[in-house]
């Protein structure tokens, strides 16, 4: 006779079984993670990646298994309250577009890429950036020691930048593996690379003693002001890393 706490044990196994049957085929090959800080889809089996940095716009395409693929095309954009129709160059393992943008501008992007000979058809959007009237005088304090010391890598705008990820970014949230004492660690000692292709972050230079805790306070509220003030943690796929 099966007993009950057996049965349910099956269901459990046989429940797990099915889940595992039917995962997409995007995270069988391995997850959809952006690596140089931008905005990541996928359509038609590859994988697009969109950043807009001051003074470009960069792309950069892959396939399923995260292999650099090469393309052309251009990109449409709205910018400003006025239509750009502007050529990819091609870069590294990317493409680029050389125009007058912040990254803190609001952008609407639609790619129109050749890949593999297929034409490839995607669209991306960034809202403008908030920058809070007033910022709480330990922000304050902070905002002052991250764009001495931090922005560099970071950005201005906190939306990364090519030496280094976005803070403006779900994975940094309240509520993520990136909690206050990793945000601290991270500016106290620098950071090992787990997520990014960016490499390690070295130890910040330049940080006097309590000021992490100012930079920190400066992170949370531009966060805030741009609709990251919290985040389930079951929304970061990193969860459980501790850099």
């Amino acid at each position: 006779m099966i007993r009950p706490k057996e049965i349910s044990t099956m269901k459990t196994r046989l429940l797990t079984l099915a889940l595992l049957l039917t995962v997409p085929s995007a995270l069988a090959q391995g997850a959809l993670a952006a690596f140089f800080g931008g905005q990541i889809t996928e359509s038609g089996g590859y994988r697009a990646e969109f950043a807009v940095r001051d003074g470009a716009v960069k792309v950069w395409v892959r396939d399923r298994n995260d292999k650099p693929v090469k393309a052309e095309g251009k990109a449409t954009l709205l910018l400003g309250g006025q239509k750009l129709d502007v050529p990819l160059a091609p870069k590294g393992d990317g493409l680029v577009a050389e125009i007058p943008v912040k990254s803190g501008d609001k952008v609407a992007a639609v790619l129109g890429l050749t890949v593999d000979g297929k034409p490839l058809s995607l669209r991306f959007q960034q809202t403008e950036l908030i920058t809070p009237a007033n910022l709480p005088v330990q922000a304050q304090a902070g905002r002052k020691v991250f764009e001495a010391v931090c922005a560099t890598c970071h950005g201005t705008t906190l939306r990364g930048s090519d030496n280094g990820p976005p803070l403006l970014h779900p994975f940094y949230a309240l509520g993520s593996a990136h909690g206050d004492d990793v945000i601290l660690d991270a500016v106290n000692k620098g950071a090992k690379a787990h997520m990014w292709r960016f490499g390690d972050m070295p130890k910040p230079e330049g940080v006097k003693p309590g000021q992490d805790k100012e930079v920190l306070a400066y992170i949370r509220a531009m966060q805030a002001a741009n609709g990251l003030g919290s985040v389930p943690a079951s929304a970061d796929p990193h969860a459980g890393h501790k850099h």
